[in-house]
């Protein structure tokens, strides 16, 4: 039975080290990724941050919209259906993620 017991443990030994450098090889790649993807972070950041603003200031969105439908009507035009286009596709992915 000691023999047997004695087999387990180094098993469990050298599992033990295996597991530890799996780790070690998962936390490097995981550096070097966010490394290489910090600038989508950042980016994911600013994007919040705009809609924070925004949806915090309404007013300033729907003057700057009559201004440039003043000025540039045609510029205007394109500008609120890529905005559109823009919300929508919004709008499905967060019913797509949300499922």
């Amino acid at each position: 039975m000691s023999d047997r017991l004695a087999a387990i443990e180094a098993k469990r030994a050298r599992l033990v080290l295996r597991a530890a450098g799996e780790r070690e090889h998962v936390s490097a790649t995981l550096r070097q990724w966010s490394r290489e993807t910090g600038w989508l972070d950042r980016g994911v950041a600013a994007s919040r941050a705009a809609l924070i603003f925004v949806k915090s200031h309404p007013i300033l969105l729907a003057a700057a919209m009559m201004a440039l439908g003043v000025l540039r009507p045609r510029s205007a035009f394109k500008w609120a259906r890529r905005g559109f286009a823009l919300w929508r596709g919004y709008r499905w992915l967060i019913k797509k993620v949300a499922v």
